[in-house]
């Protein structure tokens, strides 16, 4: 299925694996589009593309009377047989998002809770007390209460696509609804402490929440899935831009990318659109997009009859053009992703190098050493995460942390903005000291202490900038609070 990552495919997939496993029947309706838009936390338009393509696919009928029916009958077997199919397909992913929990959220629902404000927990509180909904919809909507006191679309973005991926078919089950019919005493018990303040107690609900969670798919894989998978595993895949109305900022992202690595340097000219085009497989017509895009954030610009010219961080910053909201856009998911990454990258990076050998913190050792010589010292931020996709043992990290290290890209016309050469160079230097001293001692702690500190200051740094900017949405950006 192309596509699988965008929104109608998600809330599409969901419903068609409840009615595969008999949580709908035959004949049985389902929620109208509304009830479902609202349930999901998605527009109606994204409900109607999902049960538009549940009838061209035969599972439902729809008409503007009756609504959506389920039209297609299944025998008990082949439920059994649906379900079986389904989740042996993703056990290895499911796995991997259970390890994941720990490094990618434990921090990040922990913070979301610490300042959701007495109005989020009031309403988080009704939910839990009185269910309106089947528990997979419920759920849903705890997840935007809790994470969506951070005011990070980007994040909120991952967690409901993580959760609809295996946690909403997981509890679509009836057995598995039963087994969670007390789920929500871990989150009453949250918001308890959340109200007296209990910061300590709250990181160790969290966490032993977290592994509730993933005993129970433990369990129900060793109790119930029994069948070997039959075909390609499924994983996981988050691609923030895979839409096809945004593929010109994946394209973007692709050629930010190669002038922040010096393949076009500044001054220089990119190739011609056609011959862009060609290497990267999309039309003249998206490239053409693409550089108006580049153009407004500064990163190139337009000589008629000439070319496109790549710019200098310090012109991009000049030439970046914040009227266009596209880049105000663009810019606010560089923030974001940054505060996704302060928020994990501690917890990421000790686990990542449980799993490095001595040849792989070599080759960490050596790119901290040639920034020291090359003397570009801000890229001690990519350099030391791209240790995390390069080398995490969890596939989703990998996997998340690759599409964060792209969405932080967008952030190229604030590199300049710590100074001069020389003020960037000391702003950077005790970061780069500091990592190279953990690496010589193999202490894994002060490590991931010294990233995250990084990172902190490097969001704290972008949040105010952008805020002074007036980049709509920058000013409600938290940031982080270590927990140690």
């Amino acid at each position: 299925m192309k596509n699988r990552s965008e929104l109608h495919q998600i809330v599409y997939s969901l419903l068609a694996a409840q009615i595969e496993f008999g949580t709908y029947r035959l004949g049985d309706p389902l929620p109208k589009m509304e009830e479902t838009a609202r349930w999901l936390s998605v527009s109606l338009d994204t409900v109607r593309s999902a049960y538009l393509q549940l009838k061209r696919d035969g599972y439902i009928t729809l008409t503007k009377k009756a609504g959506a029916a389920v039209s297609v009958r299944f025998q008990e077997s082949e439920f059994e047989e649906h379900i079986q199919t389904f989740f042996a397909l993703r056990k290895d992913a499911v796995t991997d998002l259970c390890r994941s929990l720990d490094p990618l959220f434990r921090h990040a629902q922990w913070f979301a809770l610490k300042h959701a404000g007495p109005e989020r927990l009031d309403e988080l509180e009704r939910l839990c007390l009185q269910p309106e909904t089947l528990p997979p919809f419920v759920m849903v909507q705890h997840v935007r209460l809790i994470y969506g006191a951070l005011n990070n679309d980007l994040l909120l973005r991952l967690v409901w696509q993580v959760f609809l991926f295996y946690q909403a078919p997981f509890l679509s089950l009836p057995e598995n609804m039963a087994a969670f019919e007390e789920c929500d005493g871990p989150l009453l018990e949250m918001i308890g402490l959340c109200r007296r303040k209990d910061w300590n107690g709250l990181w160790q609900s969290v966490v032993s929440y977290q592994e509730q969670l993933s005993r129970a798919f433990r369990r129900f894989y060793a109790d119930h899935i029994t069948c070997e998978p039959v075909g390609k595993p499924i994983f996981f895949h988050w691609d923030a831009y895979e839409k096809s109305s945004q593929r010109c900022y994946s394209l973007a992202l692709d050629l930010l990318n190669d002038i922040y690595l010096g393949r076009y340097e500044p001054e220089l000219f990119l190739p011609s659109p056609s011959k862009i085009g060609e290497e990267k497989q999309v039309s003249v017509t998206t490239v053409r997009r693409t550089l108006t895009l580049l153009g407004h954030l500064g990163a190139t610009r337009s000589i008629n009859g000439v070319g496109t010219q790549a710019l200098s961080p310090a012109d991009s910053s000049q030439n970046c053009d914040l009227s266009q909201p596209v880049i105000q856009k663009r810019l606010l998911d560089f923030a974001q992703s940054l505060q996704i990454l302060a928020l994990t990258c501690g917890a990421s990076l000790e686990i990542t190098l449980d799993a490095m050998d001595a040849m792989a913190i070599q080759w960490w050792r050596n790119r901290l050493l040639a920034l020291k010589e090359n003397g570009r010292y801000e890229s001690v931020v990519f350099d030391s995460l791209e240790v995390i996709p390069h080398f995490s043992p969890i596939r989703a990290v990998r996997e998340i942390y690759r599409q964060l290290l792209r969405i932080l890209i967008w952030g190229y016309p604030l590199r300049s903005l710590h100074g001069s050469r020389e003020q960037i160079n000391a702003f950077y230097l005790p970061y780069i000291n500091s990592l190279l001293e953990g690496l010589r001692q193999g202490d894994k702690k002060r490590l991931a202490a010294a990233l995250e500190q990084m990172l902190l200051c490097e969001f704290r740094f972008a949040a105010i900038r952008l805020e002074e900017l007036h980049v709509q949405g920058s000013a409600g950006l938290l940031v982080p609070e270590p927990f140690r």
